[in-house]
Parts: C-alpha cells; sequence; structure tokens
C-alpha cells in the first residue's frame, strides 16, 4: 500500500517572485535530480539536467550581483534581454568584479579572499566547461542554434571528445561552485560586520 503523503499541487507563484527563491528552486531540484538517478539513467536526462545546471548558475549569479552592488559601490552590468542575457562568463566576470570591490572597499582578512580564490577556481572550471558548449543558453534546449538549421552538436566521430559532458566531474565542480554562489553574500556581510567594527562606524 502506498503511504506517501499526497503532493501539494497547487502553487501560488506570485509568492516565489525573489530572485533567490528561483535559485533556491532550481538548485533544489538539480541535487533532486542528482540523488535519484541510478546506473545508466543520467544518459536519459543528460540535457535537461545540463540546462538546469547552467540555469542555477546563471540564476545564482544574477542574484548576487543584485545584492553585492548595494554594497560594493560597483553598478552591475546585468542584461535581462538579448543574447547577452544569457552569458555566464559575463556574469562571471561582473561576479569577481563586485567581490574584488568588497573585498577592497571594506579591507577584508587575506584568509576571506584566498577561501574565494579557492573556491573561485572550481567555479571558473565549472563556468568554462558549461560556456564552451552551451555560450548562449540554446544548445541544451534545443538540437539547433537560433538561425533553425545549423546543429548545435555535429562531432559524430567517437574519437572527438569536444562534446563530452563528465557528469562526475561536473557534479564535484557544481558541488563547490555552489557554496561560492550561495553564500557570497554572506561573506560580504561578515566582511563589512568586521569593516564595522574595527571602525567603530557603519559602512555605507
Amino acid at each position: 500500500m502506498d503511504n506517501k503523503p499526497e503532493l501539494n499541487y497547487d502553487q501560488k507563484l506570485s509568492y516565489k517572485s525573489q530572485w533567490w527563491r528561483y535559485f533556491g528552486e532550481y538548485q533544489y531540484l538539480v541535487n533532486l535530480v542528482f540523488k535519484s538517478l541510478k546506473g545508466s539513467e543520467i544518459t536519459n536526462v543528460a540535457l535537461p539536467l545540463a540546462f538546469l545546471i547552467r540555469h542555477t548558475l546563471e540564476i545564482g549569479y544574477k542574484t548576487d550581483l543584485l545584492e553585492l552592488q548595494k554594497v560594493s559601490g560597483v553598478t552591475a552590468k546585468i542584461e535581462y534581454k538579448g543574447k547577452s542575457a544569457h552569458k555566464i562568463d559575463d556574469l562571471h566576470r561582473e561576479f569577481e568584479i563586485q567581490m574584488r570591490a568588497v573585498f577592497k572597499k571594506y579591507n577584508a582578512e587575506k584568509r576571506l579572499v584566498k577561501e574565494f580564490d579557492d573556491l573561485n577556481s572550481k567555479l571558473v572550471s565549472l563556468k568554462r566547461l558549461i560556456h564552451k558548449l552551451d555560450e548562449l543558453s540554446y544548445a541544451f534546449r534545443y538540437p539547433v542554434a537560433n538561425d533553425g538549421s545549423t546543429l548545435n552538436f555535429n562531432t559524430m566521430d567517437e574519437k572527438d571528445r569536444s562534446d563530452v559532458l563528465n557528469f562526475k566531474e561536473i557534479k564535484g565542480l557544481y558541488d563547490d561552485s555552489l557554496k561560492l554562489i550561495k553564500y557570497s553574500t554572506d561573506v560580504a556581510q561578515e566582511i563589512i560586520e568586521a569593516y564595522n567594527k574595527a571602525n567603530g562606524s557603519k559602512a555605507s
């Protein structure tokens, strides 16, 4: 007998309109998929899972940029339309600019900067892997580019591994990278509080 609780099918989407909520739900789904996969099942979900990972990064970057610019003194460049809106290499560059600005403005401890650099190296590796295969957020969603005819992946030679995603590698990088994206604003707040305490004032 199935004693599983009934699903809560009705979801009020207007209650979910915050950036952090979008990020959290995509992250939750990626984790749920990885936990549920067995054996060769990943063969059947590789493309949507790759998209979910990519989109989680994109939403995470944008969520952080919107918060970090409030304290960094630097306006983040975030595109919401056109091809540039989905380029995670651009978003990552903006993310680094924001974090470096926070480090400089609030005299961050070398320990925290080093911790950022260590995790950021994992995030850079993941970003490069994803960006190489899906620069504009088309390739994981559609079989053809936005011209309607050019195949996104068309290297049938088995020896050509330019289109191969190793999900074991991706999972390791993703887990480390999400620590940075998820907690970067907390780290910024820690840096600001330490600065305020050392200077006996409230930083703007």
